[in-house]
């Protein structure tokens, strides 16, 4: 946050403005644009829940209705008096009459069950096996050695039905059979039952003679019967039992497997529907609990089928959101233009300012403040370069006293307030940089109203000259860097005010004039032998002999080091000097001694 709040800060402010259009503009339509893909998103599933739902209820519906009807069949099959008369005498008949009996019993089995999907119907005992076993070839002995024959037991002879098994496995069978998966409806025969000669007596089938009907299905029955009804795509079902033994499938060598299926602890009541994570992706589960059975018919649809289509919404949103920015880009950057233009005019006329150049103004053309400030700011600008000009032939020293005293007549409290409010302004949209240059600009003022004498303390200069490099530093915007190599012992003593700034502004402007970065500005100051040293050192495009003498003898561009040298030459003769060291394109250094006041001259202050 810290990190954020300093970068806006450090935002001129047409770019602070551009991001507050950004910001109310876009943000609302992003909220809008997720908003509504989060309501169409719920409203498809919402949707896919319920048609789906039903799909599967009447799926499971129709399969229970085909499951009962076998299943009613078995119980009037175990009704059955000549069914159990043909049983009753099994142990003891021979062989050759079971061959007999075995086609009398499938044509009462065929009877009751003429299921297409049925793969055998045949009742199994320990001794024969009666009706059709041709496909599956199961021996008794394997039978009543496997799992269903143990879990009828367990039940105590209820019928059962038995989810898709692999038959080789269950059985123990060493060979091939032609159906490897089925599903099964087992039912014990009941052990008694009334001879139709003699309906008065109720006999019993032996005690130690076990028979069961065995129904088997084929296991694509359902898988069928559920793929012709799916209309998503890449959308699957599984039929399981209740601890995740898979019946059916959608892919088929899943059927007989026992898995982990996410559903089966959190289903609730009869029907009902679940968005879960399944095999790495989201999908909507809708459930019904076959009320024949006890399994789980189950639909498992990807969500990302169902709402492909929003994600096509998503994609236009992102792309409408996209186009939106780019609009709102365009327009922020007009209004913040046109907001924020008089602010950038007033602080480019202010650099201008601070290099000296009095002669710029600024049009006017609205009642707003800063039109008021723009105003005012002319009618100083042109108070001072009024000033320059009747005062620039006048010897330096007069025209200096001159312009202190039309600065005082000049309102230095309104220009400070004028000052203060544009500092304000600034502060308020979080423009930390044209704060620090109204600062710089106002303490200049001041030192040049305050000190009305022609030395100063070096102190105050050198703070007035760090001051004037600051906002040169913003003018150009990293062209050059300032190093500053002076002595703490100078502060204490007196110069001539404004020594230094010609000489500095000479390097900026000229010595730096053909270099875009890179530049380097050397200031020094110390003491050396009762002397006073200043220079002032750059790196710029330097000046030839020619070039020197020109400048020193009133070349128009540098008539600052001309004034400079014969300031130095008034106040202190023989005992002042400025010397010229330059090598073109190399840089300039220049060289100013001036002697330490004794006792009896200003001196320390």
């Amino acid at each position: 946050m810290n990190k954020l709040r300093k970068y806006f800060n450090s935002l001129n402010l047409q770019n602070k403005l551009r991001l507050c259009f950004i910001f109310l503009i876009l943000i609302p339509s992003v909220i809008i644009g997720v908003a509504y893909y989060g309501v169409s998103y719920h409203s498809i599933i919402d949707i896919a829940k319920k048609n789906i739902l039903d799909v599967v209820v009447k799926n499971t519906q129709l399969i229970d209705r085909q499951m009962s009807y076998i299943q009613d069949s078995a119980v009037n099959l175990n009704v059955d008096q000549e069914l159990y008369r043909l049983l009753s005498d099994v142990e003891t008949v021979p062989e050759s009459e079971l061959l007999v009996k075995d086609k009398k019993i499938q044509a009462i089995l065929q009877k009751y069950f003429v299921d297409d999907d049925i793969v055998t119907t045949t009742i199994m005992t320990e001794k024969f096996i009666f009706g059709d076993n041709s496909q599956l070839k199961v021996p008794a002995r394997n039978f009543f050695a496997s799992s269903l024959w143990e879990s009828l037991r367990r039940r105590r002879g209820e019928s059962q039905w038995i989810p898709t098994y692999i038959v080789e496995d269950t059985f123990g069978l060493d060979y091939t059979v032609e159906n490897p998966t089925v599903y099964s409806l087992i039912q014990p025969l009941n052990p008694t039952f009334i001879d139709p000669e003699r309906p008065s007596e109720v006999k019993k089938l032996p005690e130690d003679f076990n028979a069961v009907l065995v129904i088997n299905f084929r296991d694509n029955l359902i898988r069928e019967m559920f793929a012709s009804s799916n209309s998503v795509e890449n959308s699957r079902f599984c039929i399981s039992s209740a601890d995740g033994k898979i019946v059916s499938h959608t892919e088929p060598e899943m059927a007989g497997r026992k898995e982990e299926l996410p559903w089966i602890p959190r289903i609730q009541g009869r029907t009902g529907n679940m968005v879960l994570r399944y095999q790495g992706e989201k999908v909507l589960v809708c459930y019904a609990v076959s009320d024949v059975t006890g399994w789980v018919f189950a639909s498992v649809t990807p969500v990302r089928e169902l709402v492909h289509n929003v994600v096509s919404l998503q994609t236009l949103t992102c792309f409408l959101c996209i186009l939106l920015f780019v609009l709102t880009m365009l327009v922020s950057k007009i209004f913040a233009r046109k907001i924020t233009l008089p602010v950038e005019n007033l602080v480019g006329a202010m650099k201008q300012v601070g290099k000296g150049d009095f002669s710029v103004r600024l049009s006017t053309n609205g009642l707003d403040e800063l039109q008021y400030l723009t105003e005012k700011y002319n009618e100083m600008s042109e108070k001072i370069q009024i000033l320059i000009e009747e005062n620039y032939a006048s010897e330096i020293r007069n025209r200096e006293s001159e312009i202190m005293a039309l600065n005082l007549q000049m309102n230095p409290h309104f220009l400070y307030n004028t000052l203060n409010i544009i500092n304000m302004m600034a502060l308020e949209e979080g423009n930390g940089e044209i704060s620090r240059m109204l600062i710089c600009l106002s303490d200049m003022l001041q030192y040049t109203f305050r000190n009305k004498q022609e030395l100063a303390p070096f102190a105050d200069e050198y703070l007035w000259l760090r001051n004037y490099l600051h906002i040169m530093e913003m003018r150009f915007e990293g062209k050059f860097r300032v190093i500053y190599e002076v002595e703490p012992c100078m502060g204490q003593y007196r110069v001539p005010k404004l020594l230094l700034q010609p000489l500095v502004e000479n390097a900026i402007v000229h010595g730096f004039s053909e270099m875009k970065s890179g530049g380097l500005l050397r200031i020094c100051g110390f003491v050396e032998e009762e002397t006073i040293v200043l220079e002032v050192e750059d790196n710029g495009k330097g000046m030839s002999r020619e070039e020197i003498e020109k400048a020193m003898h009133g070349d128009y561009h540098r008539i600052g080091l001309e004034n400079t040298l014969r300031r130095i030459q008034l106040l202190y003769g023989d005992e002042g000097a400025m010397q010229i060291e330059s090598v073109p394109l190399k840089g300039t250094r220049i060289r100013i001694t001036i002697p330490v006041p004794g006792d009896g001259q200003e001196g320390k202050s």
